[in-house]
């Protein structure tokens, strides 16, 4: 089972996330209640509203969990963001998710597979 750490602030995109990976079995995690140690985190989601804001928002979860594949996500990306890694590697992830973004994209975001 994959641990997700979702950094998301507005509430009712974090329960559909949060639902989302429970189905595709993977493990949401909160940053204000971490119960997991951090070599447990395996990718982290992270909301940012703009590309330059990248960078800034990612730095201290990416020295937090260096091990984790970061996938960011933003309404200001593209849905033609989400096939650019080139553009996710130059903001510092791995993979990058246009808001909004289905269940498929997230579950393809972190490889992940439904829970049959």
């Amino acid at each position: 089972m994959k641990h997700v750490l979702v950094v998301e602030h507005d509430r009712l995109h974090r329960e559909l996330i949060g639902e989302w990976l429970a189905a595709g079995g993977a493990l949401a995690i909160w940053p204000e209640a971490p119960q997991q140690s951090v070599a447990d985190i395996d990718a982290i989601l992270v909301d940012v509203a703009c590309q330059q804001q990248a960078h800034e928002v990612l730095l201290p979860w990416r020295r937090a969990y260096p091990q984790a594949a970061i996938v960011l996500a933003s309404g200001r990306f593209s849905p033609g963001d989400m096939a650019n890694d080139a553009m996710a590697l130059r903001l510092g992830a791995t993979r990058i998710l246009a808001k909004p973004f289905t269940r498929t994209d997230l579950w393809a975001a972190l490889g992940l597979s439904p829970v049959h």
